[in-house]
């Protein structure tokens, strides 16, 4: 993707790029809510992507969305609501569910919601020191 992971857009990590105005902010958060949804509700299995965060959003020359870095998925089958599995993701984008090891895809929903805040905010939820 030529334009790159999203948190060099957001939190400006390349010097004079500039940053996402509102009309595009406003269209890459439906890009990302649309890969989830596809993720969630439309493969055979659901997949539980557990890693949801700019660095993991890829933007294409039109600056759409696109959801990248599958490595910690999970698959759920759609007779089941949830899977168990071992504490996984970047902390400051973890739902407290994943603390109990019994996972939805409601994981990635409070990821999402992170992400949003920190695309029209334009900075981490985060900031360590």
């Amino acid at each position: 993707m030529c334009n790159g992971p999203l948190d060099t857009w957001i939190f400006h990590k390349i010097p004079k790029q500039p940053a996402l105005d509102w009309q595009t902010k406003m269209t890459v958060i439906p890009n990302i809510a649309k890969g989830l949804a596809y993720l969630h509700e439309e493969c055979r299995q659901r997949i539980v992507h557990l890693d949801i965060k700019p660095q993991n959003i890829l933007l294409d020359v039109n600056l759409s969305a696109m959801i990248s870095y599958f490595g910690l998925s999970k698959l759920i089958d759609k007779d089941q609501s949830q899977v168990v599995t071992t504490m996984r993701g970047t902390s400051s984008y973890l739902a407290l569910e994943l603390f109990s090891s019994i996972v939805t895809e409601k994981a990635d929903v409070y990821s999402f919601g992170i992400v949003v805040i920190e695309v029209f905010c334009g900075r981490k939820n985060l900031d360590r020191l």
